[in-house]
């Protein structure tokens, strides 16, 4: 059988061309054997199995966030800092320094954790108050001692 068309060559139950893409007399189009059938052609199967689906797409720019869990013991390290050094800042200088230090890395760190916050905000503030108090104790107490020359 031959196109009417172009004139190409056919096969007997051609339902289209596969040159020009016209249609032919022979073969029924609604047949679903017929391998010229477009509605059961796949241009992705190969050699007669399904073709594979797609990836499913993510949204551009999106990354999924870690869920915040556990204990926030930077804060609560702080806290107790801080709240130690405002009786014992006279005697050893450094607490409030370190609960500040302590305190501050909780409040950075706040989002990763679920609990115990807020004791990193106290921490915070505690150290801050604890370190103005025993600095300015501290240059009090040095310039008394060089004043006098001890």
């Amino acid at each position: 059988m031959f196109c009417r068309n172009c004139g190409s060559e056919l096969n007997d139950d051609a339902v289209f061309c596969p040159n020009c893409g016209v249609q032919t007399t022979g073969g029924n189009p609604n047949d679903a054997n017929n391998p010229n059938n477009i509605k059961s052609f796949n241009a992705n199967a190969v050699n007669g199995a399904p073709a594979p689906m797609p990836a499913p797409m993510q949204q551009p720019g999106y990354v999924q966030q870690p869920q915040p869990s556990g204990t926030n013991g930077l804060g609560i390290a702080g806290f107790v800092l801080g709240l130690l050094s405002l009786g014992l800042g006279f005697y050893f200088c450094i607490t409030p320094i370190i609960a500040l230090v302590l305190s501050i890395v909780g409040v950075v760190k706040m989002k990763n954790y679920q609990s115990c916050n807020a004791l990193a905000i106290v921490g915070l503030v505690l150290s801050i108050i604890a370190t103005i108090i025993w600095g300015l104790v501290w240059i009090i107490v040095g310039g008394v001692i060089f004043a006098t020359g001890f």
